[in-house]
C-alpha cells in the first residue's frame, strides 16, 4: 500500500500510517507500506519510500522511482539504485490530478521485460483490471481508487488478491 497524501503534515502520514499497518496486521493480510515523497516518515515506520523523477536525490532507504516510459525505465535500470519502479499510469488515474495520459498494458508489458528490478503497476488499478495487469509480469501493483472510500477497503483488498492470482 502506497501513502501518497499531498498537502498533508508528515505527522498525520506517520500516523495514517501506523494505523494502517495495525489493521493489515489485525486483518492478517500482508503489507508492503510504501510512503510517497516522504523520506523520514518511511523511514520512521520501516517503510520504503517512492519518489518521482524529480523528487531529489537517492535515499538511504529501499525506495522505488516514477518511470512514465522505457526511456525512463531504462535510465533507472543503468542509475541501479531503486528496489523497485513504479510505471505507469497504466489505465486513467481518478486520484492524480494533472496525471499523465494512461500507458496501456503492452507498455506495462515492455517495462517489465526491459528492467532489471521489480516493477509495480500504477494508475487506475482495480478489481475490472488487476488480472490484465499481473498477466504482463508485473510484481505488484498500487491501487488507491479501489479503495479510497471503500465501505470495507480489506474485503476490496482481500478481492483484489483473488482477482489477480
Amino acid at each position: 500500500m502506497q501513502l501518497r497524501c499531498k498537502g498533508r503534515e508528515a505527522a498525520w502520514i506517520a500516523a495514517l500510517g501506523r494505523a494502517a499497518q495495525a489493521r493489515w496486521q489485525a486483518a492478517g493480510l500482508p503489507l508492503c507500506l510504501i510512503i510517497n515523497d516522504q523520506v523520514e516518515v518511511a523511514r520512521a515506520l520501516g517503510a520504503m519510500v517512492h519518489l518521482g523523477q524529480e523528487d531529489g536525490p537517492d535515499p538511504d532507504i529501499p525506495f522505488g522511482r516514477s518511470t512514465h516510459d522505457i526511456a525512463d525505465v531504462e535510465a533507472q535500470a543503468r542509475a541501479g539504485r531503486a528496489a523497485y519502479i513504479g510505471f505507469g499510469p497504466v489505465f486513467p488515474s481518478v486520484t492524480k490530478a494533472g496525471a499523465k495520459a494512461a500507458r496501456g498494458v503492452e507498455a506495462l508489458a515492455e517495462a517489465v521485460r526491459a528492467s532489471p528490478v521489480p516493477v509495480v503497476a500504477i494508475g487506475g488499478i482495480g478489481l475490472a483490471n488487476v488480472a490484465e495487469v499481473q498477466a504482463t509480469g508485473a510484481a505488484g501493483w498500487a491501487v488507491i481508487g479501489a479503495i479510497w472510500g471503500a465501505p470495507d477497503p480489506l474485503e476490496v483488498i482481500r478481492r483484489l488478491r483473488r482477482a489477480g492470482r
